[in-house]
């Protein structure tokens, strides 16, 4: 029998490790860090802005890597923060013009690698793989909540 947890652990944690590779290759080449990705990906597609906090959720990170992010990204004239005291992680982040050009170029790079990472799987296919992608996802987030909460998590 085929072994289903070895298999698909290693297909999930191999796409994100050449995700990883392909953001680092990536963004070397444009100065940037692969860990700014997310953040310039969501501020691109959300003219907005997002607080601190807001892209911790979104990009998956704690507030010290976030905060490091922007701060790498403020000194790189690619984000401002406009401030209001009172709200410490609630300022929304903002694209410059220059971080504008900037992420519209990593986000179309971005679309032309997963076109590309797709290659020879039609649209209706791509479709349900999400679609059974989110429904693995859903059912292991739910299984990780019902044993943090039988755990005292």
């Amino acid at each position: 029998m085929e072994n289903r947890y070895d298999k698909f652990t290693a297909l999930i944690f191999n796409i994100s490790r050449y995700i990883q590779k392909i953001k680092n290759q990536e963004m070397t080449k444009m100065g940037l860090k692969a860990s700014q990705v997310q953040c310039l990906f969501y501020l691109y597609n959300n003219k907005e802005g997002k607080s601190v906090t807001e892209l911790c959720e979104l990009c998956g990170e704690d507030k010290a890597a976030i905060s490091r992010t922007v701060k790498d990204l403020t000194e790189l004239e690619i984000v401002f923060c406009e401030k209001d005291l009172n709200k410490k992680y609630r300022n929304p982040i903002k694209l410059t013009e220059k971080g504008e050009a900037v992420a519209k170029k990593i986000c179309q790079k971005i679309d032309t690698i997963f076109d590309l990472g797709r290659h020879g799987v039609d649209k209706q296919n791509i479709q349900q793989f999400y679609e059974i992608l989110t429904l693995v996802c859903d059912n292991l987030k739910n299984i990780s909540d019902k044993n943090g909460e039988e755990n005292g998590n």
